[in-house]
């Protein structure tokens, strides 16, 4: 069997049918024709906008999504809430762990984020992100009522526990030398 090596352009005999043969470009669709022609300056946003579309972590959000988001950050409403969490698993980009960065940055009082060191730290284990997003939802309520109790008994502010837990976890002498499977 003959070994092919790197083919140069220059080297691609049937180029032109190949050229034809090409599938659409579909790479983060909307966020690569905003890109493409966007005319005015450049913000922080668009540079955040621009490496989000380079890593392919790029998050599409509904603008009504939005609305309530600042509308729970107004005024905690459960139902609210709730509703936020599925719209942003069902939303481009997001799973349970950046669902729950969102929601901590609304509403840190409410919300913390759900995070492999703490979880380990909580449980004992490491954290296994269920499939279905019934499932998904349910482990984060738990994990929020058993971070709520640990901070209750522990005397540790829930807003910042997220940060504290994950602190501590890291600890030389708690869980640092357990690597955290990803």
């Amino acid at each position: 069997m003959e070994k092919r090596g790197i083919k140069n352009i220059k080297e691609i005999e049937n180029i032109q049918e190949l050229l034809s043969e090409l599938p659409e470009f579909k790479y983060q669709k909307e966020l690569t024709k905003k890109l493409d022609t966007k005319k005015d300056d450049f913000t922080y946003e668009t540079v955040l906008e621009i490496v989000l579309w380079k890593t392919n972590r790029f998050a599409d959000i509904d603008p009504d999504l939005i609305l309530k988001i600042n509308e729970l950050r107004v005024e905690y409403n459960e139902v609210l809430a709730d509703d936020i969490l599925i719209k942003l698993l069902e939303s481009k980009g997001f799973d349970l762990p950046m669902a729950s960065t969102f929601l901590r940055f609304i509403n840190p009082n409410y919300f913390q984020i759900i995070d492999q060191r703490v979880y380990r730290l909580l449980y004992g284990e490491n954290l296994n992100i269920p499939f279905s997003q019934p499932k998904k939802i349910e482990l984060y309520k738990k994990y929020l009522i058993d971070l709520k109790q640990v901070c209750f008994e522990y005397e540790i502010s829930f807003s910042e526990s997220d940060r504290i837990l994950y602190l501590l976890d890291k600890h030389p002498e708690v869980n640092m030398e357990q690597k955290i499977k990803y």
